[in-house]
């Protein structure tokens, strides 16, 4: 599959409000970072906003995929993009003073590794702010897939207080964390799939291992999905947002 940036900004629908809502929470700290990593910056929708709250801020934009960084949407002299995995970070101890990741973390099943990594980047009284999804995320999705066959056929998500956890015992304090669910409303279950591939997001790679669903699966699936979704016309698909921040101190 060839990336499409374009493809991607027009179904990145959930991804864009998190961004505007996560960007938000920085006006409510008393805080002006002149290092930034964005994890997970992809063509950087997430890293823009940063070229007018912290104008002289440098801004690092790190992502996995060398592809959605080269279709970056920022051409400036303060920002650098950086390829590699979320576990292995490629700088030095006490770089940044804020690290952001923006419906990222999902991408990474050692967790735990990449919030340490984070941990040793972050300079003294540095800040850590993020969202992610939690295990609610694409409940009726999982739900109508669940009454055809019993593969997974998306990540699993992350619970907000093994989050709070993680964050605690590597050392980051004040951890805080919140949720809240946004639920989208389709035309058709369709127009949904057609999303999740756009953003590229959420297919278990096992799953794409395993070659293409058969249609009369498919099929299947779209009716659970009408029955779950009752009388209503249009078919949700519901976010579960885990918001978070927490400080490394002295």
């Amino acid at each position: 599959m060839i990336f499409n940036p374009d493809s991607y900004i027009e179904s990145a629908i959930v991804q864009k409000e998190i961004i505007s809502r996560l960007i938000e929470r920085t006006s409510l700290i008393n805080f002006i970072p002149e290092q930034i990593i964005d994890i997970g910056a992809g063509i950087g929708l997430s890293s823009r906003p940063f070229m007018d709250i912290f104008p002289n801020a440098k801004v690092n934009m790190y992502d996995k995929s060398i592809l959605s960084l080269n279709k970056s949407i920022i051409q400036s002299e303060n920002f650098y993009k950086v390829c590699g995995d979320f576990t292995s970070l490629p700088f030095k101890d006490d770089s940044f003073d804020l690290v952001f990741s923006a419906s990222a973390l999902h991408w990474n099943y050692n967790i735990g590794q990449t919030i340490q990594e984070i941990f040793r980047i972050l300079k003294p009284s540095g800040l850590l702010l993020f969202s992610t999804f939690g295990k609610g995320t694409l409940k009726e999705y999982k739900d109508a897939w669940a009454m055809v066959d019993s593969n997974q056929h998306v990540n699993e998500f992350f619970d907000m207080h093994n989050l709070g956890d993680l964050l605690y015992n590597v050392g980051l304090k004040d951890p805080v964390m919140d949720s809240e669910k946004i639920v989208i409303q389709y035309d058709s279950v369709r127009q949904i799939q057609l999303d999740l591939k756009n953003i590229g997001s959420f297919l278990m790679q096992r799953e794409r291992g395993l070659g293409l669903t058969s249609k009369g699966k498919m099929q299947n699936m779209y009716k659970s999905y009408e029955e779950l979704k009752g009388p209503q016309t249009t078919y949700p698909l519901t976010y579960e947002v885990i918001y978070g921040h927490a400080w490394k101190t002295l």
